[in-house]
């Protein structure tokens, strides 16, 4: 949360934050690596096959040297994952993570709230065709709304397990709180990831609140086509009228690198150096300065907007099968863990929220490459890791009903 606000403070306090959880680990485990948590052997071949992806095109690369600092970070981010994962021991692991995910959350919400409330905008703004956005302490809004992204599943499935009024209250509160956020941020990819998400919970847990979902969706989107003053409310909010902001150009700057580096390709943190070869603007041109802008914004990491075209356009082949092989174990190992603990109500719940939540950061990279390998970041990957992580701890762990070892 301090990262935008002040970058040397932001140092110290993750120096301080992993000395503490490297702590935690070597008191709960030792030098006994034995000892330590075992994953299943997909998720290793997965990471050799994803760092040596890196490396190999570094070798290859025009400019072998970019790509140390992403190395060296994602190599940082993969054993702070470990170490998270290391640390589940039970259910209550999980839920206090992801309360500590909530609390994200609403901070992101009221610092927004803040910010708008502070600036010179009113409601009439807010649905106006250059509607403003908002985002406060984390300024790269797709890497804020992801913690909404993540929450709604949960949520959703807390209210569907729980019959207490105070802990539905809650959870009401925290749906109204999350869609303000929503509101004043406008991510169009972390609304699909939650329907998504909402989508497959209901399919999973309520299939008649799933074709009542569906019917509702089906309802209001005719409503909305149809008749003109909705619809252009609804063009508005969603800036259907900026069509897929620039992506296609981003996505056509991809497709050209990838024509021209199809093996090996431009290399791990060779983007910044190689876009301007394939620039779609001229540079004085208004895109050409939000291109640059964003560039600047985002410390010289890949713009594609696309998990898939990002690996591929760093890493070649070895990186879209990189790309290709994360969801294709995320969702094996999902599934089979769904099936495993179908006959327990409250894990199943759980089970099938977090794997509801994995499954909408996935479907938010087809138009967002943030939230699963963003070049070591932990504001945006860790939620997902921790999601991922928890899923193999249930998929490891013994169910009383399912007795049968899975295999690796």
């Amino acid at each position: 949360l301090v990262g935008e606000l002040n970058r040397s403070l932001r140092i110290v306090i993750q120096l301080v934050d992993f000395t503490l959880l490297g702590i935690l680990f070597l008191k709960r485990f030792g030098l006994r690596f034995n000892s330590y948590p075992r994953v299943p052997k997909s998720v290793i071949y997965f990471l050799v096959l994803y760092f040596s992806a890196m490396v190999i095109s570094s070798v290859m690369s025009n400019f072998p040297f970019a790509g140390i600092g992403i190395i060296g970070q994602q190599l940082a981010f993969f054993i702070i994952a470990y170490a998270f994962y290391s640390l589940i021991q039970s259910e209550k692991d999980i839920k206090f993570f992801f309360s500590q995910v909530f609390l994200v959350g609403c901070i992101l919400v009221t610092f927004s709230l803040i910010a708008y409330l502070e600036g010179d905008i009113s409601l009439l703004d807010i649905v106006s065709t250059n509607r403003p956005r908002f985002s406060a302490i984390i300024g790269n809004i797709e890497a804020a709304t992801n913690f909404f992204v993540v929450s709604f599943p949960l949520i959703i499935c807390s209210l569907l397990l729980k019959k207490k009024s105070s802990e539905r209250v809650i959870n009401y509160f925290l749906i109204f709180y999350f869609s303000l956020g929503l509101i004043l941020t406008m991510s169009r990819s972390a609304i699909i990831g939650i329907i998504v998400s909402s989508a497959i919970i209901f399919y999973l847990l309520k299939r008649k609140g799933f074709y009542q979902l569906l019917f509702s969706i089906t309802f209001f989107v005719l409503i909305f086509l149809f008749y003109q003053p909705l619809n252009e409310l609804l063009t508005t909010l969603l800036r259907i009228e900026s069509g897929l902001s620039a992506r296609d150009y981003l996505w056509k700057m991809s497709l050209d690198m990838i024509e021209d580096n199809t093996l090996f390709g431009i290399g791990p943190g060779a983007y910044q150096y190689e876009m301007l070869n394939y620039f779609p603007y001229m540079l004085n041109d208004w895109w050409g300065k939000i291109f640059i802008y964003y560039q600047e914004v985002t410390e010289g990491a890949n713009l594609s907007h696309n998990l898939f075209l990002t690996l591929f356009t760093d890493m070649g082949i070895l990186g879209i099968t990189t790309a290709i092989a994360l969801p294709v174990i995320y969702f094996r190992i999902g599934i089979k863990t769904i099936i495993k603990y179908k006959n327990e109500r409250t894990s199943s719940y759980l089970i099938i929220a977090l794997f509801a939540a994995g499954t909408s950061v996935i479907v938010r990279n087809i138009f967002n490459s943030i939230g699963l390998l963003y070049v070591g970041g932990i504001h945006t990957d860790l939620p997902f890791w921790i999601i991922f992580s928890s899923l193999i701890y249930f998929y490891r762990a013994p169910s009383k009903f399912y007795t049968v070892e899975l295999p690796n």
